[in-house]
């Protein structure tokens, strides 16, 4: 199989291979331990020059040890958002479980539908040091717009797709976040719990908030109904549980 028939196979990531995207991805997946399978570049000399203006010098010999070049012919028949970093890594796979998520809030969102917002808050969920995140429904969090749009923080945090909340929330204090919850600052909220999101359009499902121990509200502007999904987790991660 060649290099453009592999990406092919894999762009929707459901495989035990994941493809990375561009520079700010594949620098964070080499930070976090990934364990690279291929990494190929157009111009291997621009790209570790581009890195240098971007990252640091640890990241250009990430480049320098992992990557290959295979010319601008053959690397024009793969990403085309890549083209602008010239960089496609192929890595394994993490298999995250519950008996390895980290120390910290577990990230859980329900049901989401734009793959771009899945990639945004596995990234909030990094910056702020998540234990996990988790989500139920469809929409692949290894996909490799969802790998792009976490700038590859997927490495960083585990990320793992449940079925339901009962297989994350053992042991855990379960907050649902939603508009006609309590006021996040004027609770005592558990570092260590589940933190519940839905969809900007439907919520959280009536299910779920009543399996939630508490119900807990972002305040904001009289008229505001709504934030985006990875607005709304980094409220309460730095705004609520921050401070």
């Amino acid at each position: 199989m060649n290099i453009k028939e592999l990406y092919q196979k894999l762009k929707k990531g459901k495989e035990d291979l994941i493809i990375i995207e561009g520079l700010h991805a594949f620098k964070h997946a080499a930070r976090f331990g990934a364990d690279f399978i291929d990494v190929v570049t157009d111009d291997k000399a621009c790209v570790k020059v581009l890195m240098r203006k971007i990252a640091t010098d640890s990241d250009v010999e990430y480049v320098e040890k992992y990557a290959r070049d295979i010319g601008p012919a053959d690397f024009a028949h793969l990403a085309s958002q890549a083209e602008r970093t010239g960089l496609v890594a192929f890595a394994k796979k993490p298999h995250y479980t519950v008996g390895n998520f980290l120390d910290g809030p577990i990230v859980f969102v329900e049901n989401p539908h734009d793959i771009n917002n899945v990639g945004a808050v596995i990234r909030v969920a990094a910056a702020f040091g998540a234990g996990a995140v988790c989500m139920t429904g469809e929409v692949n969090p290894w996909h490799v717009v969802a790998v792009r749009a976490a700038a590859g923080l997927q490495w960083a945090v585990p990320v793992v797709q449940v079925s339901s909340i009962d297989d994350v929330s053992a042991g855990r204090t379960v907050y649902a976040c939603d508009a006609d919850g309590h006021n996040m600052y004027k609770m005592d909220v558990e570092r260590n719990g589940v933190f519940v999101f839905g969809t900007e359009r439907n919520g959280i499902s009536p299910e779920l908030k009543e399996r939630a121990d508490h119900t807990i509200a972002i305040p904001m502007q009289e008229n505001v109904s709504s934030m985006n999904l990875a607005t709304s987790v980094s409220a309460v991660l730095f705004g609520c549980l921050g401070k």
